[in-house]
């Protein structure tokens, strides 16, 4: 009688096991931290295109003679309808003319909005009413700061918290913000953890 061997024997199957576990164990980390650093990508790509938009914004201002005065409706870019400030960098889409506060970004927190809309080509959108925050991607406001050229206090900072991951009602607390400074035209992309 004679005996051939078809098959593997229990304790390479162990060995193959052993080995796959192994693997798992070690990869599995990679791939779980994939999703996270693609939110962040994306969101870092975000404020790379508010930026960009920030800074053509800016040229075309200063292109057509902008000289340390508020400008409503920028013509040839956005529609005609951005309103800059007094050193060129965007407000928002509603400011009144003539613009009785330069120095504050739109009416309200609904600035912040306008200006997500108007400056992204985005999918994504924003909202500056909490209670709608869980059917839009970022909630927004407008936040306060001392601004020299006013004498005093103006709402010249937007941030948008993204409300998919980490959301907290305060900027400072939540994990992943956009800010955007009209008195500098910088946009940053801050990840708290």
């Amino acid at each position: 009688m004679s005996f051939s061997k078809n098959g593997f024997t229990l304790i390479e199957l162990v060995v193959v096991i052993i080995i796959l576990a192994v693997l798992a164990v070690v990869a599995a980390p990679r791939f779980l931290t994939i999703n996270e650093d693609a939110r962040e990508a994306m969101l870092r790509g975000i404020a790379a295109e508010y930026q960009t938009a920030v800074n053509f914004s800016h040229q075309k201002w200063a292109i057509i003679g902008g000289s340390n005065q508020a400008l409503n409706n920028l013509p040839g870019y956005a529609g005609g309808e951005l309103d800059m400030n007094d050193v060129g960098f965007p407000l928002g889409i509603d400011k009144n003319e003539p613009m009785g506060r330069p120095y504050n970004i739109g009416q309200g927190n609904a600035g912040c909005v306008s200006l997500f809309d108007t400056l992204l080509d985005s999918s994504l959108t924003a909202t500056n009413t909490a209670n709608q925050r869980d059917f839009h991607d970022f909630f927004t406001a407008r936040e306060e700061n001392f601004v020299i050229e006013a004498g005093g206090l103006a709402y010249s900072k937007c941030y948008y918290i993204y409300t998919k991951d980490g959301y907290r009602r305060n900027p400072s607390r939540a994990k992943h913000v956009i800010w955007y400074d009209s008195r500098t035209g910088d946009v940053s992309y801050i990840l708290n953890n």
